[in-house]
């Protein structure tokens, strides 16, 4: 039967856009794939504590962490985040660092000599270093602001601030005072606009607050988070952070003291927001959303 030239150029026709209909169904198959695969990868926080060094309710590194952990994993509106702990200052295998996506200190400082800092015990700055190099996030937290000359370019290019407490100089009485400052009073807290911040409204906290953080001159990569309206002094910053060029995230909080203002909604959404944001991850419109855990119900979920 012989095919007229109309009927053959349909039949053309109807080939090309089965070919192109097969096309695109291959590609939308392969995207999903590739968005599956990525879903499949979570974003790995590692949460560090220091050792125990403060009265009870003060500096409670590892309840911390552990509480961080359990808001992290239950939080409703985050997905694809798998969380470790690590007591002790340091993770027994430092290897699961070199895949981390953000690394959360909260232990003691270096000022009272850096062997009780676990940043600067062993070979743990080498590796730090390592992991920074890569664009690894870093959130330091309270006392893990505190940093020595001798280190203080590296942690304005990881997190843009640090506690400075040897550049002083004599105060009034003659002694050496720090260039930085202490105080610990109940103060207005204001949130800026960045998405660490999201979420966020004025609060009051009852804090030790570090305040006078020595910051890089003309740092165009730093961003304050949250500022707090102090005694016989202008606002502070002091939450805050920075975008580095290799695409690594850097987040610092002076606060952390009590242990107590866990309890405080917005301290727990701006520490969990500027973690998942330094992770890289998408920080939600209203911030991560939390409840607080008692001690028995972290043991609980841990076990």
């Amino acid at each position: 039967m012989k095919i007229s030239p109309a009927k053959r150029r349909t039949q053309a026709i109807l080939q090309v856009w089965v070919k192109v209909v097969m096309v695109g169904l291959i590609c939308s198959l392969l995207a999903k794939s590739s968005v599956a695969q990525s879903a499949k990868t979570p974003k790995k926080l590692v949460l560090i504590a220091g050792k125990k060094s403060h009265n009870p309710g003060e500096h409670e590194y590892l309840k911390s962490v552990r509480l961080l952990k359990v808001m992290l994993d239950q939080a409703p509106n985050v997905n694809g985040m798998s969380t470790e702990v690590h007591a002790d200052g340091w993770p027994a295998d430092p290897s699961t660092l070199d895949d981390a996506d953000v690394i959360f200190m909260y232990a003691d400082g270096s000022d009272f000599g850096m062997a009780n800092d676990p940043l600067f015990v062993g070979d743990h700055w080498r590796i730090l270093e390592k992991q920074m190099k890569r664009g690894c996030g870093l959130v330091l937290m309270h006392y893990s602001t505190f940093a020595p000359q001798s280190h203080s370019q590296a942690f304005l290019e990881w997190v843009g601030g640090y506690f400075d407490y040897e550049s002083g100089k004599p105060g009034a009485s003659g002694k050496e005072a720090w260039y930085s400052a202490i105080t610990t009073e109940t103060a207005l807290c204001k949130p800026a606009v960045h998405p660490v911040a999201r979420g966020l409204v004025p609060f009051q906290l009852r804090e030790e607050f570090y305040y006078k953080i020595h910051f890089q001159e003309k740092d165009t990569r730093l961003k304050p988070v949250l500022t707090a309206k102090l005694s016989g002094v202008d606002e502070q910053t002091v939450a805050w952070a920075v975008e580095r060029k290799n695409g690594g995230r850097g987040f610092g909080f002076t606060g952390g003291h009590f242990y107590a203002n866990w309890e405080e909604p917005n301290y727990r959404k701006m520490l969990l927001n500027a973690i998942v944001w330094a992770a890289g991850g998408q920080v939600p419109a209203g911030g991560v959303e939390s409840k607080f855990y008692t001690d028995k119900q972290i043991q609980e979920y841990l076990r």
